[in-house]
C-alpha cells in the first residue's frame, strides 16, 4: 500500500498551500506558483490534522493484520475472540479500510506537494521520499524471514533483490510483504499524474486530469479491457481523484464543478468498497457493506472539514513525528507482528505478546525514520539533484556544440561571392 510515499508516503508534503494573490486578468487556471512561493506557504501553515488521520489508517491497518490476519492463519493458536473479546475485534475486522484512506490522503497530498514544481522535482521528491525506508523494510523482513520462515519458506535471495527496487509486481515476483501491493497502485498513480506535472500543474489542467481520469476509468470497467484496467487502476482511480478534488477545493474554494467530481469519484468508489468487502466475506461472512459504507462517508466527512479549513486549529508539532512513523509502520507490521506471534504465543500472555507486539513496530518505525529515512533521504536528494543537473547541463553543451558544427557546416557550403557581386550590391 505509495500508501507514497503521498497517503501512505508523504508527511514532508503536508503543508497547507495558501492562493497567490491575482493579478489583473490572471484565472485560477493560470495560476502556477513558483518554487520561492511555495517554499513560503509552506512556512506559512502545515495540514498536522493530516499526520493525525494518515497514523490512524496505519493504526487501523496494523490492527487488522495483528488481530484478523494472523487469526485466519491460526497465529494465534486459538480464537481471536476468545482471547481478546468480540467487541475489540469487531472493530478490527473493519481495519482493512486504512487502505482506502490512505489513497484519498494520497491524491490530496501529492496535488499540493506537487504545485509550482517540474516533474524533476516531483521524482526526487517521491524517491527519496519511498525508498529509504522502503530497501530497509524489504531488506529487516528478508532476514527475519530467512531466520524464523512462515509456511512461506525462507525467500529467494533474487526476490528480494527484485523487490528492493520496488518494481517486483511489474515483473510478476511475489512479494516479500503482501502489504507492498499498495505501493503498485501508488506508482501507477504517480505515473499517471507525472503527465500533468510535467505540464505543470494549474486549476484547469488538474480537473480536466480528474475528468479523463474517471471516464478511462469507467469504460475500462464497461469494456472490462484487462489492460486499460490495469493501467488506469479502475478500481482505486476514485479515491485518487477524490482526493484531488478535496485538495482543488482547499486551495481554490468550493465550487459546484468540484462537488461534482467529488461526489461522482465517492459514489463509483462504493463499487471497489463492495467488492472488498465480498472478498474479506470469501470464506464467511464477518463483516458488513452497510457497516463499512458509513465508516467511508465518516472518512470523507473528516477530508471534506480538512478541505475546508476546519481542523486549521490543530497545531500540535508532536503530530509530525506520528505522521512520520506512518510509512515504516505500515511496510514492517505485517510479517514482523505474525513471526512474533507466531512463536510467542503459547509461552507470552496474549495481552502482554499484543502490547509488546506495538510497541516493538512502533519503536522499529520511529529508529527507521530517524538513522535511515532522513540521514538516507538527504543524501539521496543531494545526489539525485546533481544527477538531474549534469544530465540538463550535459544536453545544452551538446546543443550549443551541434550548434557549432551546424554554423561551420553552413560555412563551408555556402558559396563565395565575387567582388563585383560585392560591389554591385554596394552599389
Amino acid at each position: 500500500m505509495t500508501v507514497h510515499a503521498g497517503g501512505i508516503a508523504g508527511p514532508d508534503a503536508m503543508v497547507k498551500q495558501e492562493l497567490p494573490r491575482q493579478g489583473h486578468g490572471q484565472r485560477p487556471s493560470e495560476i502556477t506558483p513558483s518554487r520561492r512561493d511555495v517554499q513560503g506557504q509552506q512556512r506559512r501553515g502545515r495540514l498536522y490534522v493530516l499526520d493525525l488521520l494518515r497514523f490512524f489508517a496505519a493504526i487501523s491497518v496494523l490492527g487488522f493484520h495483528v488481530f484478523v490476519d494472523n487469526d485466519n492463519r491460526g497465529a494465534w493458536g486459538a480464537g481471536v475472540e476468545e482471547i481478546f473479546g468480540g467487541a475489540l475485534v469487531t472493530v478490527f475486522r473493519y481495519g482493512w479500510m486504512g487502505v482506502e484512506f490512505f489513497f484519498v490522503i494520497s491524491g490530496f497530498v501529492i496535488c499540493m506537494s506537487c504545485w509550482g514544481r517540474s516533474v524533476t522535482d516531483f521524482a526526487v521528491s517521491r524517491v527519496t521520499r519511498l525508498m529509504p525506508a522502503y530497501v530497509f523494510a524489504v531488506l529487516v523482513t528478508s532476514a527475519a524471514l530467512t531466520l524464523w520462515p512462515l509456511e512461506t519458506g525462507r525467500p529467494q535471495p533474487s526476490h528480494v533483490l527484485i523487490n528492493a527496487t520496488m518494481l517486483q509486481t511489474f515483473v510478476g515476483i511475489t512479494n516479500i510483504d503482501s502489504v507492498y501491493w499498495t505501493l503498485f497502485i501508488e506508482l501507477k498513480f504517480y505515473l499517471l499524474f507525472a503527465i500533468v506535472v510535467w505540464f505543470g500543474l494549474t486549476y484547469r489542467r488538474v480537473v480536466l486530469f480528474c475528468a479523463l481520469w474517471m471516464v478511462a476509468a469507467l469504460y475500462a470497467e464497461h469494456s472490462q479491457l484487462r489492460p486499460l484496467i490495469q493501467f488506469v487502476e479502475s478500481g482505486f482511480a476514485p479515491y485518487f481523484v477524490a482526493g484531488i478534488a478535496l485538495y482543488l477545493i482547499h486551495r481554490f474554494g468550493p465550487n459546484l464543478v468540484l462537488w461534482g467530481i467529488l461526489g461522482t469519484s465517492m459514489v463509483i468508489g462504493l463499487i471497489t468498497l463492495g467488492r472488498r468487502v465480498a472478498g474479506q466475506n470469501a470464506e464467511r461472512p464477518v463483516i458488513s457493506f452497510e457497516v463499512a459504507l458509513p465508516i467511508m462517508f465518516l472518512f470523507y466527512g473528516l477530508m471534506i472539514a480538512v478541505a475546508l479549513g476546519w481542523f486549521s486549529w490543530v497545531k500540535w508539532r508532536g503530530l509530525t513525528v506520528i505522521g512520520a512513523l506512518t510509512y515504516p509502520v505500515y511496510l514492517m507490521h505485517m510479517q514482523l507482528s505474525r513471526i512474533a506471534v507466531d512463536r510467542l504465543h503459547d509461552t507470552v500472555s496474549p495481552w502482554v505478546l499484543l502490547a509488546g507486539v506495538v510497541t516493538g513496530v512502533l519503536l522499529l518505525a520511529y529508529l527507521t525514520h530517524r538513522f535511515v529515512e532522513k540521514p538516507v533521504a538527504r543524501v539521496l536528494r543531494q545526489k539525485l539533484r546533481e544527477g538531474f543537473a549534469q544530465i540538463r547541463g550535459g544536453s545544452d553543451d551538446n546543443e550549443h556544440r551541434n550548434d557549432r558544427r551546424m554554423a561551420k557546416i553552413d560555412q563551408r557550403s555556402a558559396p563565395a561571392r565575387s567582388p563585383r557581386t560585392d560591389a554591385e550590391s554596394v552599389a
